[in-house]
């Protein structure tokens, strides 16, 4: 049984199913196995379009990748996860985009192994940092660290510590 979408449209979920059902069935016909259909949960954000969780047969999918690409975001993503979940059913733990995955990518799958995704990231909620050569955007996660006194973020050009643009 499907978790229950928010704020998915109800077309973008079917779509999300179809594709993942016509991939599993296109592994599962290659392959001669029949592996059970995955757990799909939308919560992911930032930057990550999608994430498999392997031990639990599960992928994530991140809701506004999806709302704002729909049908590229599901044909590149939904086979890109449901791969690492059939490589380590099959090859059990191996590097996440090593050749297993590029055979079940490109010869099982008949799609082309991109580790990368090219969609859009909004980057509205980062703060801007400057240090001796430069300036930098961290996100609010990286920011809260450094305000909580629970770390500190160096330039990876000039070594020193990054500070809050506008602060005293």
């Amino acid at each position: 049984m499907q978790q229950a979408y928010k704020r998915i449209p109800i077309y973008l979920h079917n779509q999300v199913l179809a594709c993942l059902r016509q991939h599993l069935a296109q592994a599962n016909n290659f392959l001669q196995i029949e592996y059970t259909e995955p757990k799909i949960t939308y919560r992911l954000k930032g930057s990550v379009a999608g994430s498999a969780f392997l031990s639990r047969w599960e992928i994530q999918l991140n809701t506004t990748m999806l709302n704002e690409n729909d049908k590229t975001f599901i044909e590149e993503v939904i086979p890109h996860e449901l791969a690492h979940l059939i490589v380590f059913k099959k090859f059990g733990k191996v590097k996440p985009h090593g050749k297993e995955w590029q055979y079940i990518m490109s010869v099982v799958l008949g799609k082309t192994p991109k580790t990368t995704h090219n969609f859009n990231v909004k980057k509205s909620n980062n703060y801007l940092y400057y240090c001796l050569c430069q300036e930098h955007y961290l996100s609010k996660i990286r920011h809260n660290k450094i305000l909580h006194n629970k770390t500190e973020y160096l330039c990876k050009k000039c070594g020193t510590i990054l500070k809050l643009k506008n602060s005293i």
